[in-house]
């Protein structure tokens, strides 16, 4: 008995070790990814407006974003002459999307509500993770279309899952895939990260190509990038219909 206690302290203290010296290069690796992007700057933003073009289908088709703390977003795109809206206040969603039949703004739900709050997140996910709720492990080192890459896969708080795949030289991300449930099914995504631009001191992807089953879905080009413009709360609330 006394053999088999032994036995089992040293497995436990082993796995423990083990567990130490993994999450230690996670650690490593996230923040030499901090550094290489320049994440202390960003810290300090407050609000960010973003512009650019989107091409999916076949069409170009212009886009604005504003991010503010703490978690509100609202992006606006004009497409065929007609502007379509999602807001996220910080805790309530919703969308005017003309094309649908209405022109009135409608309430989100709850899955478009939780992927505006992951995109409202200023630092992204991967930032002080365990402050928010997720969980992170390092996959280990792989390659990818010729590099190599290290492969963190992110189990969020609302139980989704994103793996990030960060450059083993530049450590920036060149990729991240999702895993995200829609009405209780899984659907699988990929979104390519490139052309790493400067903006107020901070690097950030300026391209980013989105696919499916291998299939490219839509190309987002990131043309402008401003840095804590004033921006009223009133953009994120929900007009109220006179």
């Amino acid at each position: 008995m006394k053999k088999k206690l032994v036995l089992l302290f040293v497995v436990s203290f082993l796995g423990s070790m083990i567990a130490r010296a993994q999450e230690a290069k996670l650690d490593d690796i996230l923040y030499a990814y901090y550094k290489a992007i320049g994440l202390e700057k960003m810290k300090d933003w407050q609000t960010i407006s973003g512009s650019g073009k989107t091409i999916a289908g076949g069409v170009e088709y212009p886009f604005k974003m504003i991010t503010k703390r703490p978690g509100k977003l609202r992006i606006e795109a004009e497409i065929q002459g007609m502007r379509m809206i999602q807001a996220f206040d910080g805790t309530k969603g919703w969308s005017i999307v003309p094309w649908s039949g209405s022109s009135d703004p409608q309430e989100m739900t709850s899955d478009e509500i939780k992927g505006m709050k992951s995109q409202a997140d200023i630092e992204g996910s991967l930032y002080n993770w365990k402050e928010k709720g997720h969980t992170a492990e390092l996959i280990g080192k792989e390659d990818l279309d010729g590099s190599p890459v290290y492969k963190i896969k992110l189990t969020r708080a609302d139980g989704d899952i994103e793996n990030y795949f960060i450059d083993a030289e530049t450590y920036l991300p060149v990729k991240v895939s999702s895993v995200t449930k829609i009405q209780g099914n899984e659907a699988e995504s990929e979104s390519y990260l490139s052309n790493y631009r400067e903006f107020n001191g901070v690097l950030m992807a300026s391209a980013i190509t989105s696919k499916y089953k291998g299939q490219t879905i839509s190309q987002v080009e990131i043309e402008k990038m401003e840095v804590d413009l004033p921006v009223s709360d009133s953009l994120f609330m929900k007009p109220v219909k006179k």
